[in-house]
C-alpha cells in the first residue's frame, strides 16, 4: 500500500492506493504540500481499481473507508478526488477567509486577482509567470482575518482539452512540468516549480478585479475601496462564516492596497497593463 501525506496550513489528509502509478500520479494534485508525518489525518481518501466485465477497469474514491465517487475513465477519478480534497481542504480552514482569486508576487509586491469563473485567472497568471512574476495560487486564496496577509492555497493548475495544445504552443507550459491523466484530456501543470526566493505571507500590494471578454476595450482604472469590498465579498467562499466581521477584515483588507478593474479582451494586453503597477 502507498500512503501519501499532506499538510495544507493546518488542514492534514493522506492518499492510499495498492496502485503504484496511481500514487504517482496523486503526487502531483499538490506537490509543494507533501509531508513526511505519518499520524493523525484529518481525512483519508482512498483509491481502488477493479476491473468490471461490462466496463473494464472501475476507479473508486473513498473517503475515511466510505465510497464517495466511481468512474471508468481515470480523469474523472483525478478531478473527482482533487474536487474532494480542495471542498474538504476549505470546510476544515476555517480560520481564514476564502476568496476566489488568484494572486502573483513581483519584486515582493502581491497582487490579489479576484474573478468569476471562466475570466482568465489562470491563463492571466500563467502569462506573469513568464514576466518574471511568481505563481503563489490561481483560484483560490487564504486571508488571515488578524493580519490581512495572503496565504496561497498550492494546487496544480489543472489544464484542459484545447486549452493545453493552446498554452504549450505558447510556451506558457512545459509539458515535462505537468502530467496527463488520459491522453491529452487533461494536464495537471505545476506552476511552483521554478526555483526561487520562498515568498512569506504579505499583505497585498494591489487589488486587481478582472474581467474578460473579446467585446471589450483593453483598460486598466482604478476603483473605489469600498466598490472593490463588494466585489471581494461576492468572491468569498465562506463570508457567512465571519457574517458581520467579513466586511471589516475585507474593509481592512483593501484599505492600504491599489485597487483596479481590469478591462481586456486578450491576455498580452492584460499583462502590460498588470506590469505597469
Amino acid at each position: 500500500m502507498y500512503t501519501l501525506h499532506y499538510k495544507l496550513q493546518s488542514h492534514r489528509f493522506s492518499i492510499q492506493t495498492a496502485n503504484k502509478k496511481l500514487a504517482g500520479l496523486c503526487s502531483q494534485l499538490y506537490p509543494t504540500s507533501r509531508s513526511k508525518r505519518n499520524g493523525y489525518a484529518d481525512i483519508v481518501y482512498s483509491l481502488k481499481m477493479r476491473n468490471d466485465s461490462a466496463t473494464g477497469v472501475v476507479y473508486e474514491v473513498l473517503v475515511n473507508g466510505n465510497k464517495k465517487h466511481q468512474t471508468s475513465i481515470k480523469s474523472g477519478l483525478f478531478s473527482s478526488l482533487e474536487w474532494m480534497i480542495t471542498c474538504n481542504a476549505l470546510s476544515h480552514l476555517r480560520e481564514f477567509l476564502q476568496l476566489h482569486a488568484g494572486a502573483v508576487v513581483k519584486e515582493g509586491k502581491i497582487i490579489l486577482l479576484p474573478a468569476n469563473h471562466g475570466s482568465g485567472k489562470t491563463t492571466l497568471t500563467l502569462n506573469l509567470t513568464k514576466n518574471r512574476y511568481r505563481c503563489l495560487s490561481d483560484d483560490i486564496v487564504l486571508i488571515g482575518p488578524e493580519t490581512t496577509k495572503i496565504i496561497p492555497f498550492p494546487r496544480s493548475f489543472l489544464i484542459k482539452d484545447k486549452s493545453i495544445k493552446k498554452l504549450a504552443e505558447s510556451h506558457l507550459i512545459d509539458k515535462k512540468s505537468g502530467y496527463y491523466c488520459k491522453s491529452d484530456d487533461i494536464l495537471y501543470y505545476n506552476p511552483y516549480s521554478t526555483k526561487g526566493p520562498s515568498i512569506g505571507n504579505a499583505k497585498p500590494y494591489a487589488i486587481i478585479e478582472l474581467k474578460h471578454n473579446h467585446r471589450f476595450k483593453n483598460e486598466l482604472i482604478p476603483a473605489s475601496k469600498s466598490q472593490m469590498c463588494i466585489q471581494l465579498l461576492k468572491q468569498s467562499f465562506n463570508i457567512h462564516h465571519y457574517k458581520r466581521s467579513g466586511v471589516s477584515i475585507l474593509t481592512k483588507l483593501v484599505r492600504n492596497c491599489k485597487c483596479y478593474s481590469l478591462k481586456t479582451n486578450n491576455v498580452t494586453d492584460a499583462v502590460r497593463l498588470v506590469s505597469q503597477i
